[in-house]
């Protein structure tokens, strides 16, 4: 037998063409190199130093902290106390206050402490259908003092209901008009009584209080109001 072998057909040039152009890996060499910016072309670029950057973006953070300073943005927030003249009937939650002046009292305790006992003179009842107590101790509390010359700042210690003996009642009974109501502060000795003393009364809100309950109730809000009460100085009392 005789063996033979075809000779091999050169592609034609458009078809090498074709391929080069559809093999991306495949660099054309009538392609020019691109610029690189330390090249001829690159010449005419501008590029920004770091110190440049980061100095403009500096000065923007200034601009905006002065522009926010100077439409009052930094100032103290009083809009939350709701100032109240003397003996204005406020309603907070399910109760209504009337609160016209204070009193002043240097006593000592039962180990013969020095101690002024301030007292927040007003009225108050309940606008509910059930009896209750306005929260006056601890973080729930509704009323705190203050005094502007020593900065004390005071949570009460007791409060006073009704008049006489019936201080000794702890509720509001529902239906019945205002009646004596009292809040006692215990102030140190350091104390001395002005012409006013700052009392605070909060606005409370009905809702769910705490993240692990969802019991509602009242509760204290954000705002409160706010009273310079006139201070009348009483006799020490006896030791």
């Amino acid at each position: 037998m005789t063996a033979y072998t075809e000779a091999a057909q050169t592609a034609p040039i458009e078809s090498q063409h074709s391929a080069a152009v559809d093999d991306q890996s495949t660099v054309d060499p009538s392609w020019a190199p691109p610029d690189s910016p330390s090249g001829p072309g690159g010449l005419g670029r501008k590029t920004i130093t770091a110190p440049v950057l980061y100095g403009s973006i500096l000065l923007v953070l200034v601009l905006l902290v002065v522009a926010i300073w100077g439409f009052g943005g930094f100032k103290k927030r009083t809009d939350l106390l709701k100032t109240m003249s003397p003996g204005t009937l406020i309603t907070t939650g399910p109760y209504e206050f009337r609160f016209t002046e204070a009193t002043a009292q240097h006593k000592k305790d039962f180990g013969g402490a020095p101690y002024w006992e301030v007292v927040m003179i007003g009225e108050g009842r309940t606008t509910g259908t059930e009896s209750s107590s306005p929260k006056y101790f601890g973080d729930d509390g509704m009323f705190v003092s203050k005094d502007d010359d020593t900065h004390q700042v005071v949570v009460p210690d007791s409060v006073r209901m009704g008049d006489g003996r019936s201080y000794e009642r702890h509720q509001f009974t529902p239906g019945l008009p205002l009646s004596a109501y009292a809040v006692v502060f215990k102030y140190t000795d350091s104390y001395r009584p002005g012409p006013t003393i700052r009392f605070a009364v909060s606005e409370l809100i009905y809702g769910t209080h705490y993240l692990t309950s969802d019991e509602e109730g009242w509760h204290n809000g954000t705002y409160s109001y706010h009273f310079y009460l006139p201070i009348r100085i009483l006799p020490p009392a006896e030791s």
